[in-house]
Protein backbone atom coordinates (compact mmCIF):
# COMPACT_ATOMS: atom_id res chain seq x y z
CA UNK A 1 0.00 0.00 0.00
CA UNK A 2 1.58 3.00 -0.81
CA UNK A 3 1.32 6.57 1.43
CA UNK A 4 -1.35 9.10 1.28
CA UNK A 5 1.57 11.65 1.64
CA UNK A 6 5.43 11.17 1.18
CA UNK A 7 7.34 13.00 4.53
CA UNK A 8 11.21 12.51 4.31
CA UNK A 9 12.65 13.61 7.39
CA UNK A 10 16.70 13.06 8.94
CA UNK A 11 17.07 11.35 11.70
CA UNK A 12 17.54 14.37 13.49
CA UNK A 13 14.15 16.11 12.28
CA UNK A 14 12.55 12.58 13.05
CA UNK A 15 13.56 12.60 17.04
CA UNK A 16 12.62 16.63 16.84
CA UNK A 17 9.14 15.07 16.01
CA UNK A 18 8.97 12.82 18.65
CA UNK A 19 10.06 14.91 20.89
CA UNK A 20 7.58 17.99 19.99
CA UNK A 21 4.80 15.34 20.36
CA UNK A 22 6.20 14.01 23.87
CA UNK A 23 6.64 17.84 25.11
CA UNK A 24 2.85 18.38 23.76
CA UNK A 25 1.60 15.25 25.66
CA UNK A 26 2.77 15.81 28.76
CA UNK A 27 1.59 20.05 28.35
CA UNK A 28 -1.95 18.84 27.23
CA UNK A 29 -3.47 18.03 30.70
CA UNK A 30 -2.36 21.49 32.03
CA UNK A 31 -4.26 22.96 28.74
CA UNK A 32 -7.31 21.34 29.91
CA UNK A 33 -7.64 22.45 34.03
CA UNK A 34 -6.88 25.54 32.66
CA UNK A 35 -9.57 25.76 30.76
CA UNK A 36 -11.54 23.79 33.29
CA UNK A 37 -11.29 26.32 35.79
CA UNK A 38 -11.69 29.08 33.81
CA UNK A 39 -14.96 27.09 32.44
CA UNK A 40 -15.95 27.40 36.72
CA UNK A 41 -15.73 31.09 37.05
CA UNK A 42 -19.34 31.69 35.26
CA UNK A 43 -20.50 33.34 32.38
CA UNK A 44 -18.94 31.58 29.72
CA UNK A 45 -19.82 34.58 26.95
CA UNK A 46 -17.60 37.50 28.61
CA UNK A 47 -14.82 34.94 30.10
CA UNK A 48 -11.72 35.11 27.74
CA UNK A 49 -9.77 33.11 30.17
CA UNK A 50 -12.18 30.23 28.75
CA UNK A 51 -12.04 31.32 25.22
CA UNK A 52 -8.18 31.15 25.48
CA UNK A 53 -7.83 28.37 26.53
CA UNK A 54 -9.92 26.91 24.67
CA UNK A 55 -8.12 27.82 21.79
CA UNK A 56 -4.89 26.74 23.18
CA UNK A 57 -6.33 23.12 23.65
CA UNK A 58 -7.40 23.09 20.18
CA UNK A 59 -4.66 24.09 18.84
CA UNK A 60 -2.09 21.54 20.95
CA UNK A 61 -4.88 18.67 20.05
CA UNK A 62 -4.44 19.79 16.58
CA UNK A 63 -0.57 19.50 16.76
CA UNK A 64 -0.97 16.28 18.53
CA UNK A 65 -2.64 14.60 15.74
CA UNK A 66 -0.45 16.21 13.11
CA UNK A 67 2.73 14.99 14.75
CA UNK A 68 0.82 11.71 15.38
CA UNK A 69 0.31 11.30 11.29
CA UNK A 70 3.76 12.77 10.90
CA UNK A 71 5.93 10.48 12.57
CA UNK A 72 3.88 7.52 11.94
CA UNK A 73 4.28 8.13 7.85
CA UNK A 74 7.91 9.62 8.27
CA UNK A 75 10.59 7.80 6.29
CA UNK A 76 13.41 8.89 7.48
CA UNK A 77 16.57 9.11 5.41
CA UNK A 78 19.98 8.60 6.61
CA UNK A 79 23.01 11.22 5.74
CA UNK A 80 24.37 9.68 2.61
CA UNK A 81 27.87 10.44 1.11
CA UNK A 82 29.40 13.39 0.68
CA UNK A 83 29.99 12.77 -3.02
CA UNK A 84 27.14 15.05 -3.80
CA UNK A 85 24.59 17.05 -1.90
CA UNK A 86 21.41 15.44 -0.47
CA UNK A 87 19.07 15.17 2.52
CA UNK A 88 21.17 15.61 5.48
CA UNK A 89 24.31 17.00 4.38
CA UNK A 90 25.53 20.58 5.04
CA UNK A 91 26.69 22.36 2.26
CA UNK A 92 29.41 24.87 2.19
CA UNK A 93 28.76 28.10 -0.70
CA UNK A 94 30.83 30.53 -1.30
CA UNK A 95 28.16 33.99 -3.12
CA UNK A 96 29.58 37.43 -3.43
CA UNK A 97 32.94 36.49 -1.88
CA UNK A 98 30.63 35.47 1.15
CA UNK A 99 30.71 31.69 2.42
CA UNK A 100 28.07 30.09 4.16
CA UNK A 101 26.77 26.97 5.16
CA UNK A 102 23.75 25.14 5.06
CA UNK A 103 22.16 22.10 6.21
CA UNK A 104 19.52 20.18 3.72
CA UNK A 105 16.30 19.45 5.33
CA UNK A 106 12.94 18.30 5.01
CA UNK A 107 10.55 21.28 4.54
CA UNK A 108 9.42 19.99 7.49
CA UNK A 109 12.53 21.03 9.53
CA UNK A 110 13.28 23.84 7.45
CA UNK A 111 14.66 26.48 9.61
CA UNK A 112 16.18 29.28 8.12
CA UNK A 113 18.04 30.71 11.65
CA UNK A 114 19.62 27.92 12.37
CA UNK A 115 20.69 27.30 8.71
CA UNK A 116 18.85 24.66 7.89
CA UNK A 117 17.57 25.33 4.22
CA UNK A 118 14.56 22.79 2.91
CA UNK A 119 15.08 20.80 0.04
CA UNK A 120 11.74 21.75 -1.83
CA UNK A 121 13.36 25.53 -1.45
CA UNK A 122 14.41 27.17 -4.62
CA UNK A 123 18.10 27.16 -3.01
CA UNK A 124 18.09 23.86 -1.87
CA UNK A 125 16.27 21.91 -5.03
CA UNK A 126 18.75 23.61 -7.13
CA UNK A 127 21.89 21.98 -4.81
CA UNK A 128 20.74 18.70 -4.45
CA UNK A 129 23.04 15.77 -6.63
CA UNK A 130 25.24 18.46 -7.05
CA UNK A 131 29.21 17.98 -6.40
CA UNK A 132 32.18 19.83 -4.61
CA UNK A 133 33.23 22.27 -7.22
CA UNK A 134 29.84 22.82 -9.07
CA UNK A 135 28.45 26.42 -10.12
CA UNK A 136 24.76 27.04 -9.96
CA UNK A 137 22.76 30.15 -10.56
CA UNK A 138 19.57 30.53 -8.67
CA UNK A 139 17.13 32.39 -11.05
CA UNK A 140 14.11 34.30 -8.88
CA UNK A 141 12.07 37.01 -10.31
CA UNK A 142 14.65 40.36 -11.33
CA UNK A 143 17.52 38.67 -9.57
CA UNK A 144 20.13 36.32 -10.52
CA UNK A 145 22.59 34.82 -7.59
CA UNK A 146 25.74 32.64 -8.73
CA UNK A 147 26.96 30.05 -5.78
CA UNK A 148 29.55 27.81 -5.49
CA UNK A 149 29.97 24.82 -3.58
CA UNK A 150 33.29 24.79 -1.64
CA UNK A 151 32.18 21.36 0.23
CA UNK A 152 29.35 18.92 1.18
CA UNK A 153 29.92 16.95 4.56
CA UNK A 154 27.47 14.86 6.42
Amino acid sequence: MQKPIDIKVTREGFEDLKNEYEELTKKRPLVLKRMVEAREQGDLSENAGYHASREELSQTDGRLRELKLMIRLAEVVDKAGTDKVSLGNKVKLETDGKTIEYTIVSAQEADPVKNKLSDVSPLGNLLLGRKTGEKVILKLPGIETKYKILGVSS
